[in-house]
């Protein structure tokens, strides 16, 4: 799963957090056709992936839903 920013101290502040919450985490950078960098904050793993979802979606009501919540619980089911 990755976040795609244009700002690298946008970039930079979402790594540490994500480092914080020791989630595998890398940056890549690439740039675009016309000529802006674009960096893509990357979670990775198939243990790593599931923590994140359970501190994105752990305080979310009841009442929200959402396919993107869904489709990640199912995954987290199993950890």
């Amino acid at each position: 799963m990755n976040i795609t920013t244009g700002s690298l101290q946008f970039t930079k502040g979402l790594l540490s957090v994500f480092q914080t919450w020791k989630l595998r985490s890398e940056v890549a950078t690439e740039t675009s056709q016309a000529g802006n960098t674009i960096y893509r904050v990357w979670v990775k793993g198939k243990d790593d992936l599931p923590k994140l979802a359970k501190i994105v979606y752990n305080d979310i009501a009841v009442i929200y839903d959402s396919y993107k919540k869904n489709h990640i619980e199912q995954h987290t089911e199993r950890y």
